[in-house]
């Protein structure tokens, strides 16, 4: 028996004494306890039962998209692809083979070093993204 049917098994027969008492307890400061323990003083309090809903059935049509809508979200994502690209050409320029030009603020050596590992970053966030457009784009099929 595997330890998920276990697991399953003893929360299924907890469940069963999930339904039991509850009691309300206030103490002398007038702190108000609710517990399934009858405590010394505990008022018993009765619920209503609980409503239940039976689950309706409803039909959903289902719609294939139009090829229009198609073809806006491959437009969508094939500009989506064009701005990435242009992000990451900036970010590879600006970070020039590993050795970016320091600029004023960036005194401190370990500035520089930051921002050389915070382009990495960059570049490597586009270039995840652009696989991930195509990826999408290439699941859309062919636009004919």
């Amino acid at each position: 028996m595997k330890i998920n049917d276990i697991v399953f098994l003893a929360l299924f027969s907890v469940s069963f004494t999930a339904q039991s008492e509850l009691y309300k307890y206030v103490d002398k400061s007038g702190n108000v306890t609710y517990s399934n323990v009858p405590l010394k003083d505990a008022q018993k309090l009765e619920l209503p039962p609980l409503t239940v809903v039976p689950r309706t059935n409803i039909e959903l049509e289902t719609k294939t998209p139009e090829l229009s809508a198609n073809g806006k979200h491959r437009d969508a994502i094939e500009k989506k692809i064009d701005d990435e690209i242009k992000l990451l050409e900036e970010k590879e320029k600006e970070y020039n083979n590993g050795e970016p030009e320091r600029i004023g603020s960036e005194r401190n050596y370990q500035r520089y070093l930051d921002r050389i590992q915070r382009l990495k970053n960059e570049i490597s966030l586009h270039e995840k993204n652009i696989g991930t457009l195509k990826f999408e784009l290439q699941n859309l099929g062919n636009p004919d």
